[in-house]
């Protein structure tokens, strides 16, 4: 899947709430091609309870001395359960009788379980639409911006691009520890995470929720959990190993294994089964 990620490098915020990203949105989609054929996976809005659960089915190998490497994450399951906990609808399939996949008794499972993984792969990976190529931490290092991208329907022309801004009060030696400790736990940690965000979270632009631009009441309630552990994680991951200090403005680039991810491969099969 072509990255995105660059079209909106240093995003401005517009004042309608158009150019708001809606927290409240029903769906979020995910698309991928296999040769000539393109594959739409819509999911519904995912909730602190979804994420949770993934966490919750991940099956974690620990280090083992013999084999002188690190643990392992297998995340197959989880991603499993994550697909049947939150997919709507999928778009690019076709059935032997001509049903929809939706009406079939064997929904979700009849599409391939490679689709199903690739899908949520790919879900994981851009946490809800996040470009994780666009961070920028401010200045005052308290504020983290990157870009979202919204896939809004079948044509990749209907993508839309959100810049949004996420504000905090100055973290601390603390706040730094517990980061690093929940690091080195993940994918336990999880929750320790979203308490750091919730900690250090003062306000957000770029978003809406209810049509209106987001409150700083809000924040914490309405925030996706996947904005909250990038945005938090981008914002720690700014400092260095002493206590914060203003620098200048800086991207942030993310390391790949950072929630334990892994990258999916394209998927062999194109029928429903």
């Amino acid at each position: 899947m072509a990255s995105v990620a660059n079209a909106a490098g240093n995003p401005e915020q517009g004042s309608k709430t158009d150019n708001l990203f809606p927290l409240d949105a029903a769906d979020f989609a995910v698309r991928f091609r296999n040769g000539a054929k393109i594959f739409r996976h819509v999911f519904r809005r995912l909730t602190a309870a979804d994420w949770e659960a993934y966490y919750d089915n991940l099956i974690v190998e620990a280090a083992t001395e013999d084999r002188g490497q690190g643990g392992s994450i297998y995340q197959d399951t989880a991603s499993l359960v994550l697909y049947r906990r939150t997919i709507l609808r999928v778009k690019g399939y076709r059935t032997r009788d001509g049903r929809s996949p939706e009406t079939l008794p064997t929904w979700p499972d009849c599409i391939p379980q490679e689709h199903r993984l690739f899908a949520t792969g790919l879900l994981m990976e851009t946490r809800e639409g996040i470009a994780t190529n666009t961070f920028q931490v401010g200045a005052d290092g308290k504020s983290v911006s990157f870009v979202i991208v919204r896939d809004e329907g079948d044509s990749s022309m209907t993508k839309q691009l959100f810049g949004v801004s996420h504000h905090f009060r100055a973290p601390t030696a603390d706040h730094r520890r517990r980061f690093l400790c929940a690091r080195s736990e993940f994918p336990s940690s999880m929750r320790t995470l979203v308490m750091l965000y919730d900690e250090l979270a003062v306000c957000a632009e770029g978003y809406s929720v209810g049509g209106a631009p987001i409150a700083p009441e809000q924040v914490r309630s309405e925030m996706s959990t996947g904005h909250k552990l990038y945005a938090v994680a981008a914002l720690l991951l700014s400092f260095g190993d002493c206590d914060p200090e203003p620098r200048k403005v800086k991207p942030v680039t993310l390391p790949a294994d950072l929630f334990g991810m892994k990258t999916a491969t394209p998927p062999p099969r194109v029928g429903v089964h």
